[in-house]
């Protein structure tokens, strides 16, 4: 009797993204004991075809983990080396949509979630649907978009973005006599992967959770800048008040307060 193989179904991963099998290398025994692999066999890569699936380059390939990796002062990264490069290919295709565009729909979703912000910008007696052509929207929505485009630029260099989002953390700090509150963050964090998920058309997982770790890391480091600035202030505050005032003493041979009663 012949043997029979059986033949395996395709799995997930092929019926998601299309993936085509490798031909199977089959070997057969020859007389000197060495196998020599069928006519036919060819030794090639899988090829994607889905159209949202980012392909590296065979280099990138490689490291597919996502752990995070060394910088190059020899300290970790919190994002992969992959990771890295997802989001910059997701950055890359929202731009497509105009540099404003981006800012204007993170910010939108901001102020529509937490209505009690825009008076933080001014902007409490805008009318909602009018919120996009207000010229202050608008400037508030240009910094959401030229901050992103530094985290990009910068994305390779997490000590460098650390200090710069402490620093920004430490100025919100002015800002709470305005209404501010450090939970706005949370909302910002929400709304700016919320706005991911959409541009992704929720297809891309790996990006969209190296789009919240990255939102989460800049969060934290500006969380860090804010408490640390306002602890500050509060025990310079705090010596201020318990430093004792100095008695100022008349040096002077006048005095101040002549006891000669004046002549009637």
């Amino acid at each position: 009797m012949g043997q029979t193989t059986s033949k395996t179904g395709p799995t997930l991963a092929e019926k998601r993204y299309k993936v085509e099998k490798p031909p199977i290398k089959r070997r057969s025994n020859t007389s000197n004991g060495k196998e020599a692999e069928s006519k036919g066999s060819k030794d090639t890569s899988p090829k994607f075809e889905c159209p949202m699936i980012i392909q590296p380059n065979s280099a990138e390939t490689k490291d597919v983990a996502v752990i995070p990796t060394k910088t190059n002062n020899g300290s970790k990264h919190f994002l992969s080396r992959r990771e890295r490069i997802l989001l910059e290919h997701s950055w890359k295709k929202t731009r497509k949509t105009g540099s404003e565009h981006v800012g204007s729909k993170i910010f939108l979703m901001v102020l529509t979630a937490q209505p009690d912000i825009k008076a933080i910008f001014g902007l409490e007696k805008i009318p909602q649907g009018r919120l996009k052509y207000d010229p202050r929207f608008r400037q508030h929505a240009t910094v959401f978009t030229r901050t992103f485009d530094y985290v990009i630029k910068n994305i390779d260099y997490p000590e460098k973005l650390e200090n710069h989002f402490e620093a920004l953390g430490r100025r919100h700090v002015i800002m709470q006599g305005r209404g501010f509150d450090p939970l706005y963050w949370e909302t910002f964090a929400e709304c700016m992967t919320q706005a991911a998920v959409e541009w992704e058309a929720n297809r891309q997982r790996p990006t969209l959770g190296a789009w919240r770790t990255l939102v989460t890391t800049i969060i934290i480091y500006m969380r860090r800048g804010f408490d640390e600035e306002n602890m500050k202030r509060r025990v310079n505050s705090f010596q201020t008040t318990k430093t004792p005032r100095r008695l100022s003493y008349n040096t002077s041979c006048t005095p101040r307060h002549s006891l000669t009663p004046s002549p009637s």
